[in-house]
């Protein structure tokens, strides 16, 4: 939770494969033949249902606590997309995440509504290959400038690292993508983690899904366009993790109106 306090996104050092597998990586190779369109991001929509090589990344264990910690037990995985940038693609506008006439932190000025997890599939050892761009601070609740276009703004930092490099910030954060001048394809995924109630990308169905764990099913949330269980997520999904953040009730009550305290909420929210 640190993180959110600080000044922008948060790189970790992890291997692709630990994410992906090897069968990602040949995946993601496949793909980068046909990233040929410079004028818009080549992007490929629910990469998990497509290739279920990347089904790890659902609950891989070194970004699933974050969004845990904040979402609790109503965390849903709401995006899941592999981008790629390949060279002489144009440059990314000055944007974050979400909405943009009433965004998320007039209704959540210090937790994110969406927490954005990247991994770096490409090596960006220096600037001018696509790289992600972002206004340090930009994400907290008192920055109040707004921006547009791709000029540079002062104060912008340009995010370099290894391949296998694992990205944390919250979608408050403004952010735009350098144009790529290199001779390589950058290649990378975005996962969206996001309470249950907050609207999704996609309609998550079982049968694009033909080996999943009790906690990876849940966190897909794959509940068609039944409104009320995004809502109120039925009982059979609660808890998501067993133990820890269930309250004692006064009576007994049914399974999906306990009570249940966020990581957040139980240690940190004082701070």
């Amino acid at each position: 939770m640190a993180h959110f306090r600080h000044r922008g996104p948060t790189p970790r050092r992890e291997r692709a494969e630990r994410g992906a597998g090897r069968g990602a990586a040949r995946c993601r190779h496949r793909y980068v033949g046909g990233a040929t369109e410079k004028e818009h991001t080549n992007k490929v929509e629910n990469i998990i249902a497509k290739h279920h090589e990347f089904a790890s990344l659902i609950d891989l264990e070194t970004h699933i606590g974050y969004a845990y910690d904040i979402f609790g037990d109503q965390t849903r995985l709401s995006q899941n997309d592999l981008f790629m940038r390949p060279p002489g693609s144009v440059i990314n506008h000055w944007h974050f995440d979400g909405p943009r006439a009433v965004p998320y932190r007039v209704f959540s000025p210090v937790l994110p509504l969406k927490l954005r997890i990247g991994y770096w599939l490409t090596d960006l050892p220096r600037e001018g290959m696509g790289n992600f761009v972002y206004i340090p601070g930009s994400h907290l609740a008192d920055y109040e400038a707004e921006h547009a276009g791709i000029d540079e703004v002062a104060g912008q930092k340009v995010l370099t690292c290894r391949k296998g490099s694992m990205t944390i910030f919250g979608a408050n954060l403004w952010h735009r993508i350098q144009p790529n001048h290199s001779e390589v394809t950058r290649i990378n995924v975005f996962l969206s983690y996001t309470p249950t109630w907050v609207n999704g990308y996609y309609f998550q169905s079982l049968e694009d899904y033909p080996d999943l764990t009790r906690e990876q099913r849940i966190l897909l949330r794959p509940y068609g366009k039944s409104q009320e269980d995004f809502s109120r997520p039925p009982a059979q999904d609660q808890p998501l993790y067993q133990g820890g953040l269930e309250r004692p009730a006064p009576e007994p009550v049914e399974r999906h109106k306990v009570r249940r305290l966020t990581r957040y909420e139980q240690h940190l929210r004082h701070l």
